[in-house]
Parts: C-alpha cells; sequence; structure tokens
C-alpha cells in the first residue's frame, strides 16, 4: 500500500497551527487572565472573551507573511518547540519570559540545564512541541498559483485585520485599562514573548558595543556668589496641566503653592513623551524631542554627569520604579527599599518619603549640591494610593484600579485629591529649603515639572502612553514650576517678576530642562545653550 502525506492548503495550515497556538500553547496565559480578573457576569468583562480571537487572527496574519515555501517548514516547528517548553515553565512554575530570563537561560551551564529536566517536563514537550511540530513537517502543502497564493494570502490579512480593528473599536479601553494594570501579562503571550525578549537581547548587545560618549568635558563653576548653591530638582510623574490650580483650573488643587512666595509657574510646558521610560531619559539628555534616540541617550552623558564632573555633588532619590538609567553614573537611594509603615503599603510609597533622609543629605557637607527628588506623583490607575485620608477632598472617589468602571467625575475627583498632595509635598520641601536657606544662607532652588501628563477619559481615552503624534494635550501638556529663595534672587542677581512674566506667557518644553539646569547652576561648557535656559534672559547683568 502507498503511503500519503496528509495535504492541506497553506491558508488552511496557517489558520490550524494559529489556532494551535491559540487555544492550547496560551492556556497558561489564560489561565493568569481569569486570575487576576475573575469573570463575574458584568458587561465590562466581555472582552476577556475577545482575548483568543485577537490572538488568533493577530497570529493568523504575521504567520500569512512569514510562511514562504521551505523555510516555514523550518522555523515553525522550531517555534512550537520552544513555546511549549516555554508554556511549561509558565503553567507550573509561574515563570514570566522577558529579555532577562532569556539571557538568564543563555548562561544557565549544562549541569544547571540538566537539573532543570523532569520527567513530565519532557513528556509536555514530547507531547505538546515535538508531536505538532512532526506533524506540521510532514503535512504535505498544497500551494496555489503564485499570483492566487499571494491573492488568498492578502484576503487573509485584511480579514484579520479587519476582526482586530472590530475588537479593537469596542474594547480598547478594557484592553488598556487591563494591560496597564497588569503589564507582566504580555510576557506570557506565545510565541511573541521570546521572539520579542529575542530582539530586546540583540539591542541590548548592540548598545552595550556602543562606544560611550562623555559630554561637557570642559565643564566648570563660574558662580558669581560664594555661597553654597543647592538645587533640588522634583521630577514629577503623571500631573497633567489641565487640574493644576495654578494654571486657573476650576478647583484649587495648588493651594499652598498659591500662597508660597518666590514661585513661578509656567503655563505652556510640553513634555517629550507620553511615557516615563521616554520622557525622563529625554529631559536630562542633550536631545531634543524631535533628536532624541533612546540608544543615543543610554550611552551618553546626561546633565548629572557634567554637574558631577564640573564640581557639583549630585545624588537621586527614587520613588517610581527607577530612574530609566539617568542615575546610572551617580549617588542613588531607592527609597520604597526602605519599607517604612507610615508611608509604604505592597512595594509602593507616597512621595513623603523623599524626604525622610532630606535634611541629612543637605547638611553633609557643604559642597555644591544637586538632589534629584523622583516622585510617583499621581501614577495610575490607582490615583487613590497617591494620597492620605486627609487629602480626600474632593468626593466620591474611584478606590479602585478598574477606573473604566468608575463616573467620570469620580475619576476625577480622586485624580484632583492627588494633585492635592503633589502641591502639599512641593510647599513641604520648599519650606524645608526655606529653613536651610535662612539658617546657613544658602542659595537655594527648586524646579519641578512631570514627566508627562494623563488621560481621565476624555473622548474614551485613559491614562498615557499613547504615541506622540496623535497624543491628546492631557498628555502632553505638564505642569512646571520654579521656587527661589531671597538669597538666591539677591546673589545670583535674578529677576523673578521677569521670569514670572515669561512663565505666564511664553511656550516651554522639556528640551529646556537641560540647558536651565546647567544655566541655574551656573556650569559653563560648549554644550551649554543659552538660548534654551529659562533663566538667561531674567537674570540681571
Amino acid at each position: 500500500m502507498r503511503k500519503t502525506k496528509w495535504c492541506l492548503s497553506s491558508t488552511t495550515l496557517i489558520a490550524l497551527v494559529s489556532l494551535y497556538f491559540t487555544l492550547i500553547l496560551n492556556y497558561p496565559l489564560y489561565k493568569v487572565i481569569l486570575k487576576v480578573h475573575p469573570f463575574t457576569g458584568s458587561a465590562e468583562d466581555y472582552f476577556l472573551f475577545t482575548i483568543p480571537l485577537f490572538i488568533f487572527f493577530t497570529l493568523n496574519a504575521v504567520f500569512q507573511l512569514f510562511a514562504l515555501p521551505w523555510l516555514h517548514k523550518i522555523i515553525m516547528p522550531l517555534l512550537l518547540i520552544i513555546s511549549a517548553s516555554i508554556g511549561y515553565s509558565e503553567l507550573f512554575l509561574h515563570v514570566y519570559f522577558n529579555t532577562d530570563m532569556l539571557e538568564n537561560v543563555l548562561q544557565t551551564n549544562m549541569a544547571e540545564s540538566v537539573r532543570l529536566l523532569s520527567i513530565p517536563y519532557i513528556a509536555w514537550i514530547i507531547l505538546l512541541g515535538i508531536v505538532p511540530a512532526i506533524l506540521y513537517i510532514t503535512v504535505k502543502v498544497d500551494y496555489r498559483l503564485w499570483w492566487k497564493e499571494i491573492l488568498t494570502r492578502i484576503v487573509m490579512i485584511l480579514l484579520s485585520f479587519l476582526v482586530i480593528f472590530g475588537i479593537a473599536k469596542f474594547f480598547y479601553q478594557d484592553y488598556a485599562a487591563f494591560i496597564r494594570n497588569n503589564k507582566s501579562i504580555t510576557h506570557l503571550i506565545l510565541p511573541s514573548n521570546f521572539i520579542a525578549s529575542g530582539v530586546n537581547a540583540v539591542k541590548r548587545i548592540r548598545e552595550a558595543n556602543r562606544p560611550f560618549v562623555q559630554l561637557g568635558l570642559d565643564a566648570q563653576l563660574v558662580k558669581s556668589s560664594e555661597k553654597r548653591k543647592v538645587i533640588i530638582l522634583v521630577v514629577g510623574e503623571t500631573t497633567r496641566a489641565e487640574n493644576w490650580g495654578l494654571n486657573g483650573y476650576q478647583r484649587q488643587t495648588t493651594p499652598l503653592l498659591s500662597k508660597q512666595s518666590n514661585v513661578v509657574n509656567f503655563k505652556h510646558t510640553m513634555s517629550c513623551g507620553t511615557a516615563t521610560a521616554i520622557s525622563v531619559p529625554c529631559m536630562f539628555s542633550h536631545l531634543d524631542r524631535v533628536d532624541y534616540d533612546a540608544s543615543i541617550a543610554r550611552n551618553t552623558d546626561n546633565v548629572l554627569d557634567i554637574l558631577k564632573r564640573a564640581g557639583y555633588e549630585v545624588v537621586w532619590f527614587e520613588n517610581d520604579g527607577g530612574c530609566k538609567g539617568v542615575c546610572n553614573r551617580v549617588e542613588s537611594y531607592e527609597m520604597t527599599q526602605l519599607n517604612l509603615p507610615q508611608y509604604c503599603k505592597d512595594g509602593e510609597c507616597l512621595d513623603q518619603i523623599l524626604l525622610q533622609d532630606f535634611d541629612k543629605t543637605l547638611l553633609r557637607s557643604n559642597r555644591d549640591i544637586v538632589v534629584v527628588l523622583h516622585t510617583i506623583g499621581n501614577h495610575g490607575p490607582t490615583y487613590y494610593e497617591r494620597y492620605t485620608p486627609e487629602f480626600r477632598q474632593f468626593t466620591p472617589t474611584c478606590d479602585t484600579n478598574q477606573i473604566n468602571r468608575c463616573t467620570n467625575q469620580e475619576l476625577v475627583n480622586t485624580y484632583d485629591n492627588g494633585v492635592l498632595y503633589i502641591d502639599y509635598f512641593l510647599n513641604q520641601t520648599i519650606e524645608n529649603l526655606k529653613v536651610l536657606s535662612d539658617k546657613y544662607h544658602w542659595d537655594t532652588a527648586l524646579y519641578y515639572l512631570s514627566d508627562h501628563g494623563e488621560s481621565l477619559g476624555e473622548n474614551g481615552v485613559y491614562l498615557h502612553g499613547t504615541p506622540y503624534a496623535i497624543a491628546p494635550s492631557q498628555q502632553t501638556h505638564i505642569p512646571m514650576i520654579m521656587w527661589y529663595s531671597d538669597n538666591w534672587l539677591q546673589n545670583q542677581k535674578l529677576n523673578l517678576t521677569c521670569l514670572q512674566q515669561q512663565g505666564q506667557n511664553n511656550a516651554y518644553s522639556q528640551d529646556n530642562f537641560f540647558h536651565t539646569v546647567l544655566g541655574m547652576a551656573e556650569v559653563a561648557t560648549t554644550v551649554y545653550h543659552k538660548n534654551a535656559d529659562i533663566t538667561a534672559s531674567c537674570k540681571v547683568q
């Protein structure tokens, strides 16, 4: 009897393997999803049913592009076997496969690898990886005429994108909120998790080989006063200008700062990005928003490096999950590690913890110093966790991370309470500086700006991270203030009225931050551009 191979059209084979990935290999993903977001039967949970559809049609579209004759018979079996191996680790070992995990795997020696093997693990890989891979290889593919094959693939891709678009149209906000609350779940999606990890690992290797560029090698202090300079840079998080009381918001969300003397508010300030990972490295780098390249920034000196080179003591206090590489070459402290019960809960802390060692840091030496306070600000979606009960001034509030289930008023109330706490934190920092300035006759200043803004349901958009080109103003228009001690204004000959007028009338962005900080610190270097320094035109010559 003559042996015959199974015969399937290319589109059928691709659809079947996409279905296998969706229903079988991604089972660990669905288990975790239902654990963190149980189905309650409410309308807000309907998007859960669309997740398998979204994965299937996404894989189907991608596989249609890359399922080329002969090539797919090599690539697809590898994807099946690797996915089965990782799926076992996800399901039974609760492993989330990201770039760090991939590097871990590649650095594991043979002895360690052998200890990881078990009969269930091997059986799993054979049944769910190797057997399907063999079946895939043995199936005969019935290709159409070349033009029919191309046309059919195009139609399948378009149909897949149509379904994906439909899901996004009706359930975008549900997906956005769910992923924002459970970012790590994306590391469970097979096979995209290990493919993305591989791409990122290659990027890391390339960046590691990129030569580091030093800037401001000619940096030196040219101080106009012998008094010690103390500059506090406060990097905000997820605070938007629209709800900032000093900008004329209908609610007074900055009551303390509005009564504080020597405060300069800048009404028209734009961010470099719509996410912390972009905005923070961008604002500290010498690159403008339009020229910003993350890989260049990571391998180039930033303004803190130049300040340190010029003779400043530079200290970074962290309360927002990391400095994104900006503080790698300066003294830094992760404040959440203190885990002080009066400030911290479940790994996150109120910004008040940043002042825990504030005075002690400033008093430990007489050198000029720049201190960076990286705040958690008003980071969502758990806005209700960003302030203490006494700041719950606007009610009712949205006391859940499922913000799309709250009314708009509840959400705005909660967010505004968070702004009240930011106002309190900045005011307390200023009051501490005033005491120290008066006692020790220091020249002290504070410079605050948020990293980006936030959407609170306007036009159905929540949170942040929208591509900059299409981002709403709520995500890019940010608050920015400066405060100067009387000693600073007098000794540095800075015209406060001039600066306040500029703050009301002129437009600025995070592009000005690098040069303004150098100008405030009176660091002379060729990388400093006076025309980008906000304070330069208001210094009395």
